[in-house]
């Protein structure tokens, strides 16, 4: 240290301990946060954790405190820089960004949408498309139930939004819906470009390998909805009541928001879930098949006019979405300023741009509300007089305004 002159020395010391201030400052003002992995001396997590605060939240009446009842406050969401501002610039994925003016837009369309649903104006889509599926089954006597299942589900979701019926599941368009969700799931992940961790590299000018993919996507993406569009307002699908016709109306004060449609996405993974818990625990199987004998008939199938009359098929639905559920993770929400929640008789304190996750595994597979919560077992949404139990409440499709409605859409 002689080589240095005093004045450094005192700086250097000055920088240091005023580093080290901050550090603990921090820490302290996190004093009211709820408990996370351990830190490191001085420094705590600030080499573990993201910038922003993460906040898993494995309690269905906390999640619901923060996501229903303090929705005004939660309901905005992260984005990462890749996605953000070369995967998805235009912002027509718009549930996966902040509020803004499309995202308003296309949760109000999309709550009209679900009304109707609500209204029953899809069963008979639905019944056709099952029973479509169970004449498939029988064919090849099951032995490719994986592609059946994932083709009911994608036919059922493209003819309403789109008109596009697919009784085979080997269309063209279906291969290709799917192929751009694959990748669209991935580009949306963390991980998907470097930018994401190091934003600064993407100042590098000229074609990085990170814009060409997204480019590339966004292209194909484009292309192809444009089509599926095309064909439900103009084509052969133009007398149809599709979504995205209702999406493409100019007469609401909306005006034409076909941009907005491509937000509808296909997947069969409750299905999935349906088939693995016959494979593990057949013994429910045949209870089921007891009830729906009496109720519906050995001749015939049962219809949506059939569901108040089956507990305890509507328990098997309750427990395929509680056992595993789809999204285990849930859907982040972000919030929009400091807030401070009470659990457990403790303050908890939110800061604004925190990422929170209501984790629908934890939330699920609760001990406190589920006994053997690993097992699946219908029969726990059921009373002793082999009645549904009242005031049911699940994780499955989420919270907020959104998951609320699909909730009721469920009853």
């Amino acid at each position: 240290m002689d080589g240095l002159p005093l004045q450094l020395v005192i700086v250097g010391a000055l920088a240091l301990f005023g580093g080290v201030y901050l550090v603990r400052s921090c820490a302290a003002s996190r004093a009211r946060r709820p408990p996370g992995p351990p830190g490191l001396p001085l420094l705590g997590n600030i080499l573990q954790a993201p910038v922003k605060p993460v906040f898993l939240v494995g309690d269905i009446t906390l999640a619901k405190e923060i996501l229903e009842k303090r929705s005004t406050k939660f309901s905005s969401r992260p984005t990462f820089p890749y996605f953000r501002y070369h995967v998805d610039p235009a912002q027509v994925y718009w549930a996966h960004h902040k509020q803004n003016e499309a995202h308003f837009i296309g949760r109000k369309l999309t709550t009209g949408l679900m009304v109707a649903v609500r209204a029953g104006e899809t069963e008979l889509l639905q019944q056709f498309e099952a029973l479509l599926n169970v004449m498939h089954l029988l064919d090849d006597g099951g032995k490719t139930w994986f592609h059946h299942i994932n083709r009911v589900s994608a036919s059922m979701v493209l003819s309403a939004a789109f008109g596009l019926h697919c009784p085979t599941g080997q269309e063209p368009d279906l291969q290709e819906v799917v192929a751009c969700n694959a990748e669209h799931v991935r580009l949306c992940n963390p991980s998907a470009s470097i930018i994401n961790v190091l934003p600064f590299l993407d100042l590098i000018p000229g074609p990085m390998p990170w814009r060409k993919r997204a480019q590339t996507y966004r292209k194909r993406a484009d292309a192809l909805y444009d089509r599926l569009i095309t064909r439900a307002v103009s084509g052969e699908a133009s007398t149809m009541n599709t979504w995205a016709a209702v999406f493409a109306r100019e007469d609401k004060p909306e005006g034409d928001q076909r941009r907005l449609i491509n937000q509808f996405t296909v997947t069969a993974a409750s299905m999935h879930t349906f088939i693995l818990a016959c494979i593990l625990y057949p013994e429910w199987i045949s209870r089921a098949q007891k009830e729906i004998d009496a109720i519906v008939g050995e001749d015939c199938l049962p219809s949506f006019k059939d569901r108040s009359h089956l507990p305890y098929v509507e328990a098997i639905v309750r427990e395929t979405l509680r056992w595993r559920p789809a999204v285990r993770f849930g859907v982040p929400h972000q919030s929009t300023t400091d807030d401070v929640v009470e659990y457990n008789g403790k303050e908890y304190f939110i800061p604004k741009g925190s990422i929170i996750f209501a984790v629908t595994w934890a939330i699920e597979h609760e001990q406190g509300r589920f006994k053997n919560h690993d097992l699946f077992q219908p029969e726990r949404f059921l009373d002793d007089a082999n009645k549904l139990k009242a005031g049911y409440e699940t994780s499955a499709f989420g919270f907020g305004r959104r998951g609320k409605l699909l909730i009721e859409l469920y009853h």
